[in-house]
């Protein structure tokens, strides 16, 4: 876990980068004294620029997750409403202060870049409660890297790491009863996103942005989770990126461009759909919200694509690590389509989906003709494994060896 030093969060509490709470006019509890803010703080350390997170063992300054009146056993991954969000814009050269909004509506000009040209990113993260009440968010400094790598794509300025952790932090916890309980399975989704708000006509980054945090209370992403494979679609009528595009950069563009084969393939029976890469249709990239994970059992080996077109996925950085502590042997290269055939297991990873057990996939030639790739019809010993032991970690379950998880306080 990690551990957030005393002495940075009083400079925080000063600095421009600190998230100052401005409190809405509802009557929400929100922490807004410089007393509790230099309870916390970041710490960057060189030359990785890792952060650390440290927190206060009273975990009653907080607040308990899970109390909010929700059937918890049967949350899916859908919206549903919360106490807040979190809102700050960039003006001027710099971020200033942050507020937790009650109202679930924002504002935007009628000219904004991101409604006109694209200009927006987003991220997505979980905070997970623990058997002993607290309740911690799973990698937040990747998410903070990634969505300015994003940003950097589309000239959108970069949000400090620092600035970024602290800001998930306070919407969590202002958002603690909204946490899924212990035991329940269930997370705290976070959907940080970045977009111009400012006005331009022409073809050119605006003058202002707006960054906001919401969260919402999730089970899993595809109903039965781990319990059964899913069955796929190799997409050959459409492409996902295309090359020294932004493939991989986490922008709301990507998304849209799956929409309709992602609806196609649901109505044909199945629930989710590989992209293979724009330029020669032979080489796997990834699935349409996930990462693909190719696993060799006999030859103990994990293989993930290498495609600038792909998404960096922080869940599939995880599992890499995981897979190398198990002794396994990781490689990252160029997949073709030809070499299904030859995995015993194959998933689908990110943080939405956790992991996701892939049973089998299919491929239509231009005939209507039928190859279909198939894997374990049962949950994969190497899946069970992995999935097991990034949740025991997210849940606080076994020992965070690699100090991926982030104290709320």
């Amino acid at each position: 876990m990690r551990t957030l030093s005393a002495a940075l969060l009083s400079l925080l509490a000063t600095s421009q980068t600190c998230l100052g709470f401005i409190a809405p006019s509802h009557n929400s509890q929100i922490a807004t004294s410089t007393t509790k803010t230099t309870t916390l703080s970041t710490q960057l350390k060189q030359p990785h620029s890792r952060l650390s997170v440290s927190a206060t063992p009273d975990i009653n300054v907080v607040g308990a997750p899970g109390t909010a009146e929700l059937p918890w056993g049967e949350l899916g991954f859908e919206f549903r409403p919360t106490k807040s969000h979190l809102r700050m814009t960039y003006r001027d050269g710099k971020w200033g202060s942050a507020e937790l909004v009650e109202s679930p509506y924002i504002n935007v000009h009628i000219g904004a870049t991101a409604l006109h040209y694209g200009q927006a990113c987003f991220e997505g993260l979980k905070a997970f409660a623990h058997e002993d009440g607290s309740v911690h968010m799973f990698r937040p400094d990747e998410n903070a890297k990634r969505i300015s790598r994003s940003a950097g794509r589309v000239m959108m300025p970069e949000i400090p790491v620092e600035t970024f952790v602290k800001a998930c932090n306070d919407v969590v916890k202002d958002n603690i009863a909204y946490v899924p309980p212990y035991g329940s399975g269930g997370a705290l989704y976070l959907r940080p996103l970045l977009f111009g708000s400012g006005p331009r006509i022409g073809l050119q980054p605006a003058d202002e942005y707006t960054f906001i945090i919401m969260v919402i209370p999730v089970g899993d992403y595809y109903k039965g989770g781990l319990a059964a494979p899913v069955n796929g679609l190799v997409v050959d009528e459409y492409d996902r990126a295309a090359p020294k595009g932004v493939g991989a950069a986490k922008v709301a563009g990507n998304y849209a461009a799956d929409l309709i084969p992602n609806m196609e393939a649901k109505k044909k029976g199945f629930p989710i759909c590989l992209y293979l890469d724009a330029a020669t249709h032979s080489l796997v990239e990834e699935f349409s919200t996930s990462n693909f994970i190719g696993i060799d059992n006999e030859n103990k080996k994990y293989v993930t694509p290498k495609s600038p077109s792909v998404l960096p996925s922080i869940t599939n950085k995880s599992l890499q690590t995981l897979a190398k502590d198990d002794g396994m042997t990781v490689e990252q290269r160029d997949i073709e389509v030809s070499e299904l055939s030859s995995f015993d297991e194959v998933i689908a990873c990110g943080t939405a989906v956790v992991v996701t057990p892939i049973g089998s996939l299919t491929r239509f030639d231009e005939n209507g003709a039928e190859t279909k790739y198939q894997f374990s019809e049962e949950i994969g010993k190497t899946t069970r494994r992995l999935y097991d032991k990034v949740r025991n970690i997210q849940n606080g379950e076994i020992e965070d060896t690699h100090n991926w998880n982030f104290k709320v306080e």
